[in-house]
């Protein structure tokens, strides 16, 4: 366990050599508050007296080096969990903010626990055999999601593992996206919307069916098509309300074969839903509208994740919680020895 610990601290170290010396007597006074934080779903100006501090070093530093520092830390998991072929999955996640200046760092939203603004992030992880996230980019009001996706891919291909297909919900059902992942020859799986065009396909599939699919889109203000292969997989649930079986057709743009295994191996997707849920429990509070700080934040809290899910290899019966304690107490000891 101690290696993990070991790892935040290189992780927290290497972001702020390049900017300041000022933290280095400091660090496992900075790490134990931050690891506090997230424990307690807190700001750290309420469990340390170094926020200011903190706050002022990273507003030196930029998103270049938070994701070099992520990576150092992702490629020393992927060798430790001994990770070689792998699903990775793409989605996105947010935080909601409640201030008044968050300008185009924010994502309008629908309006939820007052407010309709939020931080948002790209997040690519491996969900199958053991999760680990891999990086997070943020997603700011008027980004190109390709491009986004294009990044955390390219980064991908360059780490030590081997990619065998990437799953994405129903908003990464985009036209140049699919162009782009067909180009590079990846092999994905997405799930599509029932709009139209997969009503017409249902409606001519009994159990299993396959379609060749022609997707426009718009780009250089220009025209462009990009094919696909849908795949429509008839199946069924039990409706508590009317007491019976009712018939859900699941609709899949992929260059996989058709198979009845699609559907079991989309809902691989969902435990980056089960590690966004986990990952809120270590979310670090902050007010600051500055974007490298809420990055910086959330980047951490993921650090902490993916260590966790190292040390479950070793000790699978310590939850997150306890994790973060012990990563806690530790730092808390070396500040004061």
């Amino acid at each position: 366990m101690l290696g993990e610990f070991i790892t935040i601290k290189k992780y927290i170290k290497s972001i702020f050599k390049s900017v300041s010396n000022s933290l280095k007597v400091a660090t496992d006074k900075i790490i134990a508050a931050l690891v506090e934080a997230a424990r307690t779903i807190s700001y750290v100006e309420t469990v340390s007296n170094k926020a200011d501090t903190l706050h002022r070093n990273i507003k030196q530093i930029d998103e270049r080096t938070l994701k070099r520092a992520f990576e150092l830390n992702t490629r020393k998991a992927i060798g430790r969990m001994g990770l070689g072929r792998v699903t990775l999955a793409i989605d996105t996640t947010h935080e909601l903010y409640y201030g008044k200046n968050g300008k185009l760092n924010v994502r309008q939203k629908k309006h939820e626990h007052g407010t309709g603004e939020a931080f948002a992030y790209v997040v690519l992880s491996i969900v199958k055999p053991n999760p680990l996230p891999l990086m997070a980019l943020p997603y700011r009001q008027g980004d190109d999601m390709t491009t986004l996706v294009k990044e955390l891919l390219n980064y991908a291909r360059t780490l030590p593992i081997t990619i065998q297909c990437v799953l994405f919900d129903r908003g990464f059902y985009i036209g140049t996206l699919i162009d782009y992942l067909s180009s590079e020859k990846i092999r994905y799986l997405i799930f599509v919307p029932q709009n139209k065009a997969m009503k017409k396909y249902i409606a001519r599939t009994n159990n299993l069916a396959s379609f060749n699919h022609e997707m426009k889109y718009n780009k250089y203000k220009s025209i462009w098509i990009t094919e696909t292969k849908i795949v429509i997989i008839k199946s069924q649930y039990f409706d508590k309300k009317k007491n019976k079986l009712m018939d859900w057709y699941w609709c899949f743009a992929t260059n996989l074969r058709q198979s009845l295994y699609l559907i079991a191996k989309y809902k691989q997707r969902w435990q980056i839903e089960t590690d966004f849920r986990v990952h809120d429990e270590a979310r670090i509070k902050s007010k600051s509208n500055e974007m490298i700080v809420r990055y910086f934040y959330f980047l951490t809290s993921l650090i902490l994740l993916a260590n966790w899910e190292v040390n479950r290899l070793l000790y699978p019966t310590i939850c997150f919680k306890k994790y973060l304690k012990q990563a806690q107490e530790e730092f808390e000891k070396k500040e004061v020895t």
